[in-house]
């Protein structure tokens, strides 16, 4: 959901894996509500803040002011939810990961960075946690960036905490929260690992042409366009292929982009 604090004229749409921790805990300590979360800030901030889905075929259009959302490389952003959830928070041996589908499947519970990506769209299939860090950007934010008065890459935090300290007229902290314990990089990936994550992520490079270039890690393989994608993590029920669940590409995703729909999430304000 977008996130506003109270009397200040600025809306922050999260972008899992994109420095939401961070962001969530200095909007809620300008609405002096960060003594709440003393305990454990790091996974309780999202349940003051939650970050919630929109349609990725839909701009957001919501006449709020003070528009920002932070972006990162995608293929990066896929290999943190690899450390956060696989390395770091296990969440494959959870309650919330369906064991059933995964010995289905015949995939490890542990897996390796290559298992884990070659093999990606079934592990978001058993584990909704997986699923909601790996999704494009566009699940979060909509069709378009243009309607955003500032978007910042994720290596411009400092730049974050400037635009708030800015509008607050107080001085803003970023603590980096959520830091991953395990690390790991593109060059961890076996080439055809690092082909799959290209092709995995290549409508998201689209998106954030103005951000961010696939060349860094030499650009999107040829494939299938009928492959899967991170636009295909969370599928349409009205379009079935092959089985699978996907997103149509039809007239209403035009209509969707052009016409101003609301947005359906609550805004959640802070303060």
């Amino acid at each position: 959901m977008a996130v506003q604090i109270e009397g200040l004229a600025v809306t922050y749409y999260p972008i899992p894996k994109s420095g939401t921790s961070s962001v969530k805990y200095a909007l809620m300590a300008l609405g002096d509500k960060h003594a709440a979360l003393a305990a454990d800030p790091d996974n309780e901030v999202h349940t003051h803040l939650a970050t919630n889905w929109v349609d990725p075929f839909a701009p957001v259009y919501d006449g709020m002011g003070g528009k920002f959302t932070i972006v990162r490389d995608p293929l990066e952003r896929l290999l943190s939810a690899y450390s956060s959830r696989i390395l770091d928070a296990n969440v494959l041996t959870g309650p919330s990961a369906k064991a059933e589908m995964l010995a289905s499947f015949g995939l490890p519970s542990d897996p390796d960075l290559d298992t884990f990506v070659l093999n990606v769209e079934k592990y978001s299939a058993c584990s909704w946690e997986i699923q909601f860090h790996i999704a494009s950007p566009r699940c979060f934010v909509g069709s378009s960036l243009f309607l955003f008065e500032h978007v910042f890459r994720f290596e411009e935090m400092d730049k974050v905490a400037d635009f708030l300290s800015s509008a607050s007229g107080k001085t803003v902290g970023m603590p980096r929260l959520q830091t991953a314990r395990h690390k790991v990089s593109p060059s961890d990936l076996s080439p055809a690992a690092l082909a799959k994550a290209m092709r995995f992520c290549r409508y998201d490079y689209g998106f954030l042409v103005d951000y961010y270039d696939s060349a860094r890690w030499g650009g999107i393989p040829d494939g299938d366009p009928a492959e899967t994608s991170t636009l295909h993590v969370k599928g349409d029920p009205t379009a079935l292929r092959d089985g699978r669940l996907v997103y149509p590409r039809t007239l209403r995703n035009f209509v969707d982009f052009l016409v101003q729909r609301p947005l359906k999430s609550t805004v959640k304000r802070v303060g």
